[in-house]
């Protein structure tokens, strides 16, 4: 009867003990939440990037690799290629393409060249066919200059992916994301700059296009 009385306690210990660290890890984690949101809401405010955030190079979810295959099957292998948020550049691996420039807000790698979307663009976008933008435009407060930029260079595709707001239901503060589109809302940028939907499809809930400019 003790060794059986022991053994109750301690189950009872290993009860209490893991509703404990789940109201611990729920609290931090909420209070994570918060400061996210709270630091978004500056962002919109100030109409700058979370260079903190992407500093780190936890926060590319492996995840994404599956999107950023989709979008490179749009993609000749003969393209001249600019991809803005190459992140791990899992699209040179996939795609293995002959010209490639990687771009994102930290420089991650030797060959990538920084560049910040909600600051004016200073790369020579004329050397460029195809720009690739999976799950970067979420990030950008101003979509209408980077197409605009697009156009005026004449790069011929754009492949992006994006979370409209009428299709994803989650909280864009967040998740960080600092611009809220809906799916016409962005074909009305499309159709702005002449950019014409040449394929659709929807990954996760996500939109995935395929535009070809309109010459």
């Amino acid at each position: 009867m003790p060794e059986q009385k022991t053994w109750e306690m301690s189950n009872i210990i290993k009860k209490v003990s893991n509703k404990l660290k789940n109201v611990i890890n729920g609290f931090k984690h909420n209070k994570r939440l918060k400061q996210r949101e709270k630091v978004n809401k500056y962002l919109i405010e100030t109409r700058q990037t979370d260079l903190n955030r992407w500093k780190k190079n936890n926060e590319l979810d492996e995840l994404w690799n599956e999107r950023t295959a989709i979008l490179g099957g749009y993609i000749s292998k003969q393209s001249k290629i600019i991809e803005f948020g190459a992140g791990n550049m899992f699209l040179k691996t996939f795609l293995n393409p002959i010209d490639y420039t990687p771009t994102d807000i930290v420089k991650r790698f030797e060959e990538t060249v920084v560049c910040d979307l909600n600051k004016p663009i200073i790369i020579d976008l004329s050397k460029y066919d195809t720009a690739v933008l999976s799950g970067v435009l979420e990030y950008v407060h101003n979509i209408d200059a980077v197409f605009e930029q697009l156009e005026k260079n004449h790069v011929k595709q754009v492949v992006l992916s994006y979370c409209c707001s009428d299709l994803v239901s989650l909280s864009r503060d967040l998740n960080g994301w600092l611009s809220d589109l809906s799916k016409s809302d962005l074909q009305e940028v499309f159709n702005t700059y002449n950019y014409k939907v040449k394929d659709y499809q929807e990954w996760q809930n996500q939109s995935i296009f395929n535009l070809n400019l309109n010459v």
